[in-house]
């Protein structure tokens, strides 16, 4: 019975994958095919704040398949398959069968999942991670039969996908001492182990804290934007996790859809609790709750609270909406499943089959200014090409970053801009990211100046605005 769920989970993931890379996903794939593998490790990782894991992945897949955006995609989809069939031993372990199977479903058409298993990025292979982490954890908890070396593996894994992903071992650690000490030994052993075999990677890791700490002190709108501390964070994490990344613009409208279906998985969620043994209650409410209480606290002093980097908490959610579901006569369950169904059926499918809400258009962006005048300018409120600009375009366009440091605080910031627009009669000025680079919008200021002025205005999913100015 898994197995057609396998498959719908497959289908649905290979839907839209040929969507055009956003920029964090083009800065990966750029590593990764530009980089040697030692520079990959010593250079790019420094930066990155991630453990090197994936980009190791990426730069091996994309010299035996390619890096095309599909190419690229389709490790995280292996992952987010994989990850389906994990849920299922997860759920069958935790509680029967059915409720591996159910569970396993609901994860399939899961539009968050969905989402981050279409994506060149790390979310999907830490959620997988996680997902065999808890599972060989449960095995330890029930005394089954457990290579040891296994449990090392698995805690290594998750050392190398994510640094969020970590929340997991103090979750673990809680269980092992408050709940079930017999175990606290082995598992302490196994972690030990694990972070000595990536001892080669904490002088790397030293350098990127000491620079992300640094970035976000020099960029307090960055810090808010990659995850720093924010009221609505924990509220919008399961909002998320029901409805993925779908949202509307009147926001009243989408408060109202959205009162009753938090409610519905409310309830869900603490029948679940209520329904299920002490053992599996423990297991499934800390892996859930308890990274969610110190991520936010941890967002205070380094910015990681996006909901995104959660997606590995995603499993202990949709296994908890399952033993809900289940813990109704068989009626009312029938039900709450076809409503459950509904909502992540219709968020998946208006996600895989609405441009309005796929990755940041850049691939679009390229082919029109592709079609503009050859002398044409296009500008960038940045120090240079923008990675998802550079990997569509290919040197097919004249282009110019317009900010000689970042961010720009006062015009001694910006390029000779008057030089370079000379002979220029079409300029193309792409605001993406201006409110952290460019604040005091001085290229535009600039452009004025110069006797620029604004002809067109075009919009591009993701990108933003992209002014036409002429002389």
């Amino acid at each position: 019975m898994i197995f057609p769920i396998i498959i719908l989970g497959l289908i649905l993931r290979s839907l839209s994958l040929n969507q055009s890379l956003w920029l964090d996903e083009a800065i990966n794939v750029l590593a990764a095919k530009n980089y040697s593998f030692v520079a990959l490790i010593t250079q790019y990782a420094r930066a990155d704040f991630h453990p090197p894991g994936y980009s190791i992945i990426l730069w091996t897949w994309g010299r035996l398949f390619g890096f095309s955006e599909v190419a690229m995609r389709i490790p995280s989809v292996i992952f987010g398959i994989v990850s389906v069939w994990l849920v299922y031993l997860i759920g069958r372990k935790l509680h029967s069968k059915y409720l591996g199977l159910l569970s396993a479903f609901l994860f399939a058409i899961n539009p968050l999942h969905i989402y981050y298993s279409q994506e060149a990025r790390m979310y999907s292979l830490a959620t997988l991670a996680v997902l065999i982490n808890f599972f060989l954890f449960i095995k330890l908890l029930k005394k089954e039969k457990l290579y040891f070396s296994f449990l090392i593996l698995s805690n290594y894994l998750i050392l190398m996908s994510d640094y969020v992903a970590y929340l997991v071992f103090p979750v673990q650690l809680i269980l092992s001492i408050f709940f079930y000490r017999f175990i606290k030994k082995k598992w302490l052993v196994s972690i030990i182990v694990s972070l000595l075999l990536s001892f080669w990677w904490w002088p790397f890791f030293i350098d990127q804290l000491s620079i992300g700490t640094t970035t976000a002190l020099a960029l307090p709108a960055w810090k808010l934007a990659v995850g720093g501390f924010d009221i609505k964070a924990v509220p919008l994490t399961f909002v998320k996790f029901i409805i993925g990344r779908i949202s509307m613009v009147d926001k009243f409208v989408y408060a109202v859809i959205l009162i009753p279906i938090t409610m519905l998985f409310s309830t869900l969620i603490i029948r679940g609790v209520l329904f299920i043994g002490r053992l599996e209650r423990n297991v499934l409410i800390t892996w859930l709750f308890f990274p969610i209480i110190l991520g936010t606290l941890i967002s205070f002093l380094i910015p990681i609270f996006s909901y995104f980097r959660f997606l590995f908490l995603l499993p202990s959610f949709v296994i908890l909406i399952s033993l809900g579901i289940i813990s109704f006569k068989a009626k009312v369950r029938y039900i709450l499943l076809f409503l459950v169904i509904l909502i992540y059926g219709i968020s998946s499918l208006i996600y895989l089959f609405n441009p309005g809400f796929h990755r940041e258009n850049w691939k679009g962006l390229v082919k029109f200014l592709e079609t503009k005048d050859k002398n044409s300018l296009v500008l960038f409120e940045s120090s240079g090409v923008l990675p998802p600009f550079e990997y569509y375009s290919k040197g097919s366009v004249t282009t110019l970053g317009a900010l000689d440091k970042f961010p720009a605080n006062g015009d001694e910031d910006l390029v000779n801009l008057k030089e370079k627009f000379k002979l220029r009669r079409h300029i193309y000025l792409i605001d993406y990211l201006v409110d952290i680079s460019d604040p005091n919008r001085l290229v535009k200021k600039s452009l004025e100046q110069a006797d620029y002025k604004i002809s067109e205005t075009y919009d591009f999913v993701g990108v933003g605005f992209v002014y036409h100015y002429v002389k």
